[in-house]
This record gives C-alpha cells, structure tokens and sequence, in this order.
C-alpha cells in the first residue's frame, strides 16, 4: 500500500473506499488487502495526508456499501460462483450455520468470511432490516477499529519508544517466553495427558499427605543444595553476571517502576487464602470432609518452612543491590532501605508463588475439560514468569537462583496435583 503515499488526498480515499466496497460487493476481498488499506489509510491520517474525520467516514461508508453489495448480489444470483474456493465457501457457511443472523455481525471480522457472509444471507433469504441490524454496527466497529487503530498506533509511536527507552531488549525476551508458553499450551490443549493414579501408595488421604510432604523435601533438597554446587562447578555464576549487568542496561523508569510493583505486592500468602477458599467451597458443595478439602493445602506450610531454614546463604540474593540513577528514575526511589532485605528473599518468594500459584490453578480448574485446564495453566505459568522474571530485572536475583526456585516450587505444584488426583482404591466387600 506504499502507493497510496504518492497519491492526492481525495484520490487516496477514493481508492480505499473502492477496495473496501469491492471485497464483499465484488468478492475482491479473496485477492485485494482491504484490511490493509483501512491500516494504511489511518497512517496517512496520521501524517496529515488526509483527515483522520473524512478517513473515518469514507471507511465506515465503504464498509456498508460493500456488504449491502454482497446481500443483494446473493439475494438475486443466488447460485454461489464458481471461481470461488470451496473451502472459502465452507468456512462462511459453518460460521453461517453456527451463529445464524449474528454470522452477518462476527464474520465482519474474520477475513474471507467478511467477503461470503453477506452473500449467504441474501442467498438465505435473510431479510433486508436483519441483515442491516446486524450488518451496520459490524462494518463501522471492523472499519474504525482497523482505521482509528493504525492512526493512534501511529501517533503514539514516537512517545512509547521514547518511554520504552533501553527496554527493548528486556521487551523481546519477555514477548518470546510468552509466546512460548501459548504455544506450548496450545499444543498441549490439542494432546491430552492421563494423570497417572498410584493407588496401592497413596490408597487414603494421610498417605497423600506424606507423600507430598516427602516429594517436597526431595525437591527441597535437591534443588536448594545440589543446584548451587552445579552452578559453581559448571561456571554459571559468570552467566548470572552477564545477566544482571545486561538487566541493568534494560533500566527505564517506567519498566523499574513496573517490576518493582509487581515483585512487591502479589502476595502468595493471599494466594494461598483464595485457594484455601475455594477448596472450602468445593468441598461444601460436594459434601465431602473440610478437611479433606484443604489437605492438599496443607504441605505448603512446610515449604515456606523448609525455604526459611534451608535456603543458604549463596541463595539470599546478590551481594549488592543496584539501583537506578536520578536522571533513569522520575522521582524518588522507593523502599531504598529495604531492598537489601527484600533481594534475600527472592528465592523464597518465587519458590512460594509457584508452588501456590500452580496449587491455585488446580484447585480451580481440575474439574474443567482439559482444554479449559491447559489455558488456565498457561495463564498460570505466564504470571510466574513475570513475577519470577521482575526479580531478575531488578537485579535482586540471580538468574540461576530464579530458575531453581520456580523449579522448586513448580516441581511440587506438579506432583502434588498428580497425588490427589489418583484414585483411592475401592474396596471388595466378599459375601460370605
């Protein structure tokens, strides 16, 4: 669309509105980029090419010409054409299906839908004030979302990076984890998995109990003391370093703020109590035991616990706490005096919220389909990652010690889950 820039205000709009009024009316939206041509018309608006008020009008006036186009190209044709994939036709038709006359208003938004929809509702015999009911509110909300979105996009621009500052770097690492952990769990949400049940060691709930509390102090154990003699052995602490000195680079006020508020203030203690609350819950609901209900709960006392007194001192967080300068950080650095004491608690922080926050997410979604329960869990994982990765943008803790500590703490959410969602063995009554 870089040809719209070279030509007159009144032709630029011209020539979008015919783009846009011929993908439905004409059924070019299979071939011509009408969605591009609104985006590229808002970044004219924004260059003072054109009005952004005429651009606007011009989008919206287009869109419903088109689509009228389309209802009444199918209401007097009515055969679908022929050069038409039927693939394409197969997709508007399912969403035509689906949803009926709202198919008019949710298939403004999918593209090549856009283009069928209204076609299939004349050629339905879809009468005229329904289609205009449904159809007028779509057309203007997708051709202003598309104009007015790429006009602000564009007169932002310059503010957010100047906002952003040095944090692109810190930016991409934090976009590609995300977008790692949806598309694992899009991938786990298309291939479920089978608890498996070990009924014959953990037949009865005090038995559940023992044996989350000894998968704990395993995890505990191995991930507290041997994982620190790994990353002195193998050199890791010079990357914990590199880390940090890179973090520290990654500095602007507005993302120190971000990081600063969010490692301070998600409680896993309050966590703890919206877990417990819906354990309780469930548990009145079902009509089992209280007790029972919060057993699975109850192990995370002796992982803050085994956290406090074992933890050593190479994990209470860096020796030295940095801090930005006046000229990185608007106004005056809060919690100068406490930081070094915060910082010490990093590890046991991180350790706590994965474990609670996966704890929380299986007591919330374990009876859901399993699509439902992976999304959950991705949420999950993706808050952990911001909390835990806060930590170590502020430099208040080491890389490596981060890792452990969600390994930590995700490693018994996992297991624990796994234990008290194994059956209980039923017994056989013999007649005698």
């Amino acid at each position: 669309m870089a040809f719209l820039d070279a030509l007159p205000a009144g032709l630029a709009l011209a020539v979008v509105a015919a783009l846009v009024a011929a993908e439905a009316a004409f059924l070019a939206g299979l071939v011509l980029p009408s969605a591009t041509a609104l985006v590229a018309l808002g970044l004219l608006a924004n260059e003072q090419v054109v009005g952004i008020v005429p651009a606007a009008l011009v989008a919206v006036a287009a869109a419903l010409i088109g689509g009228t186009g389309g209802y009444v190209a199918g209401r007097r044709r009515g055969p679908r054409s022929r050069w038409v994939r039927e693939r394409h036709w197969q997709r508007a038709e399912r969403i035509f299906e689906r949803y009926g006359g709202r198919s008019v208003f949710f298939g403004q938004w999918v593209a090549g839908a856009r283009t069928l929809v209204p076609r299939l509702a004349g050629m339905n015999g879809v009468p005229y004030r329904k289609f205009v009911a449904f159809h007028t509110p779509a057309a203007a909300g997708w051709s202003l979302w598309l104009v007015l979105g790429s006009y602000l996009a564009g007169a932002s621009y310059d503010v957010l990076a100047a906002r952003a500052g040095r944090a692109g770097g810190a930016l991409a690492v934090l976009t590609a984890l995300l977008v790692a952990l949806v598309l694992a769990g899009r991938w786990l949400g298309t291939h479920p998995m089978r608890v498996p049940d070990w009924p014959v060691l953990i037949g009865n709930g005090a038995a559940r109990v023992l044996t989350s509390l000894s998968a704990l102090v395993l995890c505990a154990l191995l991930l507290i003391f041997v994982m620190p003699l790994i990353v002195e052995l193998s050199g890791l602490s010079a990357a914990d370093d590199a880390v940090a000195a890179w973090a520290r680079g990654q500095w602007t006020s507005d993302g120190y703020r971000f990081a600063l508020e969010l490692a301070t203030t998600v409680s896993p203690e309050i966590l703890l109590g919206v877990a417990a609350v819906i354990a309780l819950a469930r548990a009145w609901w079902r009509r089992t035991g209280l007790v029972d209900g919060l057993a699975p709960l109850l192990p995370l006392a002796v992982l803050t616990l085994v956290l406090l007194i074992a933890v050593p001192p190479s994990w209470q967080g860096p020796p030295d706490v940095f801090f930005p300068s006046a000229a990185e950080y608007e106004g005056p650095l809060p919690l100068t005096a406490a930081a070094p004491a915060l910082a010490a608690l990093a590890s046991t922080q991180t350790a706590q919220l994965a474990a609670v926050v996966g704890l929380l997410t299986w007591v919330s979604t374990r009876r859901l389909p399993w699509p439902q329960r992976v999304a959950g869990g991705t949420l999950a994982a993706a808050g952990v990652v911001l909390c835990a990765g806060s930590w170590v943008y502020l430099g208040w803790s080491h890389l490596s010690e981060t890792i452990a500590a969600v390994l930590l703490g995700g490693a018994w959410a996992v297991l624990n889950a796994a234990i008290w969602a194994s059956r209980t063995p039923r017994r056989t009554h013999v007649l005698v």
